[in-house]
């Protein structure tokens, strides 16, 4: 008999699952007028094919990701709250779509904001780049009047 505990990356249904979310996720990532904006450099397949691996790793998962761990690979963007918030929120829409259960969700959600700290910028200064000849990514929110963006 085997006693193996399943780890979060089974009971949420393993890579088909986590494959389908980010699907929805990128999907709607792409398509937004300001968190796309630092997508437009980037294939969306590669980009889903890396959440995927590194997502489902820190489920539980097989050790397939080899990209850079998420402080080194956000470095150059400036991603405050109200970004990393918005993107939350695109995950949550993302699980619901993808029929996951409120109780994955609500995991779910855990783990990945386990990684805001590393990600997250509390000013424009806090960004550096990744190397010499990079640039900071840093992007207005499109929805803003310039009223708004000046108070």
């Amino acid at each position: 008999m085997d006693n193996k505990k399943l780890t979060f990356f089974d009971e949420v249904g393993g890579a088909i699952v986590i494959r389908k979310v980010h699907k929805i996720f990128y999907d709607k990532i792409y398509a937004h007028p300001w968190i796309g904006q630092f997508f437009k450099t980037i294939d969306q397949t590669i980009i889903e094919s890396q959440q995927n691996d590194f997502m489902g790793q820190n489920f539980g998962g097989p050790s397939l990701y080899l990209g850079k761990l998420p402080v080194a690979a956000h470095k150059h963007m400036y991603i405050n709250e109200e970004l990393f918030e918005l993107r939350r929120s695109l995950l949550e829409e993302s699980l619901i779509e993808a029929k996951v259960s409120p109780e994955n969700i609500k995991k779910w959600l855990k783990i990945d904001a386990a990684f805001k700290n590393g990600i997250m910028k509390n000013s424009i200064a806090d960004c550096e780049k990744r190397f010499f000849t990079d640039e900071l990514e840093i992007f207005d929110n499109p929805s803003k009047s310039k009223w708004d963006k000046a108070s």
